[in-house]
């Protein structure tokens, strides 16, 4: 019997009128709207079966493609329960994964590289002559995401909105990239990427293994279309030919991986590109509390270039969502951290979510002092062992500990004291052999007296006015002005590095006590980022991490401009997008959601976010 013949069975029950759409579509294209926890893994695995078994669907022409391995495992291992253990051979898999098994099966798949040894061999051209000047890691990794967001954006891009890249122009930027493909190239090595372009050549050099492939997949569904970019699209597009049996499922409100390339225009693009295709929504979100779905919906409304939607609540009403004010950052963390308390007591699966990871570091220290166990996605640098809370800590340690060896080198020269390393070979520093070494410089004996002086003020004081005066006093912010300046970057970085240590330290008595906190403060970050969202009450989590997760509360911080939006996004589509990533942040609490944002000092106002005015709580 054909597909078209087959008597249709009656729809699975508990669907809703959007699923019921488009669980039983038929053929040709459908674009399926689906908001915040709607069901459309549900959907998908439904319609997977709908094909199969009420439409007479071959299981192994069905191609099932998710973003993360994790999602297409999560698939597979949920149709297989819907399905009882029939244990049909669909095609489950990420799209590179289904593109590099393409080009294997054709003969044309290199070894994959690690992100390690592309970064290498970046180094290694950067070294010739011809090679503009590149410096730290964070350039490269800078270089490399942008390589990426070329190819993914199928390469000719439009050279007038081709920003530079480290100082590069952009043609310094192309011929790395030439170059870069070219030495990947004569090693046989393919990164993520590639596997993608490469699968665009081979269909369009070989019309015959094209042909093949779109034999083979009759029957198409891709999850999360909106985080799909220009080049995978492209592809999608040629392999679906000539049925065009394309079933995608996402939300353009949800579309917040631009630096991956992805584009929520693409989503609305599928509409003209496919003249015929029919659209259905899963309006339903069976997430949230209408309290929520309500405040987020007048948020994302707020956007223009997006489908427009609407997004009913299937749960029963709920708290309404808090704005909360707070005067500075300490009262922010601290309160936070004894909700999160009281939550744990109540076995509640809780989650504070960030614009960065950055932002969560103090959150996570306040956690730390009210015992509260978090977990955190994404393994964090402690921020006291930047640069600068190294040396204020050095600073400290040699004036109220032991004047060790380790912390004389890290502070002699932070001004500048033009001491020599070969002043002080023993373990513990004495400044009378320091006198002797220079016995012949008075210049150098003066100030080397005037270190000690210093070194003893700092002894008798105070950890904050110890910290200030280092800053203030002995010149250790001159010092940041020049290195930022030798170094290139940011003075401001530097001495909000600064700011932050010294308002760290003010609650401590001793020296011991900062230590003891920082160790188990680190202790702690250590354990969070080994743990999962399981193993702790609380996970900490930045708004592009927190995508397809739930939790009963949800905290965001810091919703202050500059914060949310990010002060270096906030112009045209860009603000757009910073909204989209609030809108997923929101999404993801089920019965409570608390925003809160900081006023600050004076000489620190913090302002609230504009989404704020948007939520008009």
């Amino acid at each position: 019997m054909a597909e078209s013949e087959k008597k249709p069975q009656a729809p699975p029950t508990g669907s809703n009128p959007g699923q019921l759409s488009a669980i039983g579509h038929g053929t040709g294209p459908l674009l399926v709207l689906a908001g915040p926890g709607s069901g459309k893994t549900y959907t998908i695995t439904q319609r997977i079966r709908c094909l199969i078994e009420e439409k007479g669907a071959d299981p192994s022409s069905i191609l099932v493609i998710t973003f993360t391995k994790a999602a297409a495992g999560e698939m597979k291992e949920r149709f297989a329960r819907l399905t009882e253990g029939k244990n049909y051979q669909v095609n489950f898999g990420t799209f590179h994964a289904v593109y590099y098994h393409i080009l294997k099966s054709s003969g044309q798949a290199g070894t994959i590289i690690s992100e390690s040894e592309k970064k290498e061999i970046l180094k290694t051209i950067l070294m010739r002559p011809d090679s503009p000047a590149i410096g730290e890691d964070s350039q490269l990794e800078e270089i490399l995401a942008r390589i990426s967001l070329y190819k993914n954006n199928v390469c000719p891009v439009d050279r007038e909105e081709e920003p530079e890249v480290c100082g590069m122009s952009q043609e310094e930027f192309r011929k790395l990239y030439a170059s870069l493909a070219r030495e990947m190239d004569r090693r046989g090595k393919l990164d993520f990427d590639d596997m993608v372009l490469k699968c665009r050549q081979l269909f369009c050099q070989y019309p015959g293994i094209l042909a093949a492939w779109q034999k083979k997949f009759r029957f198409i569904l891709v999850d999360e279309f909106q985080d799909i970019n220009s080049m995978q699209y492209e592809i999608l597009r040629m392999l679906a030919l000539p049925e065009n049996n394309l079933f995608v499922v996402g939300d353009d409100d949800q579309s917040i991986y631009a630096f991956r390339g992805a584009r929520p225009e693409i989503m609305r693009r599928f509409l003209k590109d496919y003249p015929d295709a029919q659209k259905t929504e899963l309006a339903v979100n069976y997430r949230s509390t209408p309290e929520i779905v309500q405040a987020a919906g007048k948020l994302i409304g707020a956007n223009r270039d997006r489908l427009p939607k609407r997004i009913l609540a299937g749960r029963e009403s709920g708290k309404p969502v808090r704005l909360i004010h707070f005067s500075g950052r300490r009262e922010e963390n601290d309160a936070l951290a004894k909700i999160f308390s009281a939550g744990t007591e109540d076995g509640k699966r809780m989650a504070a979510i960030f614009r960065t990871n950055q932002d969560a570091l103090s959150l996570a220290e306040a956690l730390t002092g009210h015992g509260v166990r978090y977990a955190m996605k994404e393994k964090t640098k402690s921020p006291y062992r930047s640069g600068v809370a190294q040396d204020l800590l050095s600073y400290l340690s040699f004036a109220m500990e032991e004047r060790r060896r380790c912390d004389f080198y890290r502070i002699m020269n932070r001004p500048k004291r033009y001491i020599s390393r070969a002043a002080a070979e023993e373990e513990r520093v004495d400044f009378e052999k320091l006198q002797l070494f220079y016995k012949d410089r008075a210049y150098m004996r003066e100030i080397l007296r005037k270190f000690q002086m210093d070194i003893g003020r700092i002894r008798r004081m105070d950890l904050f006015a110890a910290v200030n005066f280092i800053r203030k006093g002995i010149g250790y912010d001159e010092y940041l002005r020049n290195a930022a300046s030798e170094a290139g970057k940011s003075f401001g970085e530097y001495v909000q590095q600064a700011d932050w240590f010294q308002a760290q330290v003010r609650p401590f008595p001793s020296l011991e006590a900062l230590k003891e906190h920082i160790r188990r403060y680190e202790e702690e970050l250590e354990k969070a980022a080994a743990a999962s969202g399981q193993d702790a009450p609380v996970s900490l989590l930045t708004m592009h991490a927190c995508k397809g997760l739930e939790f009963d509360l949800v905290c965001i911080p810091d919703c202050n401009e500059g914060i949310i939006p990010h002060r270096k996004s906030m112009k045209g589509s860009q603000v757009e997008e910073e909204r989209r990533m609030f809108y997923v942040a929101m999404t993801r609490a089920r019965q409570e959601l608390i925003l809160s944002w900081i006023s600050g000092t004076k000489e620190e106002p913090g302002f609230p976010s504009r989404f704020l005015a948007d939520l008009d709580l």
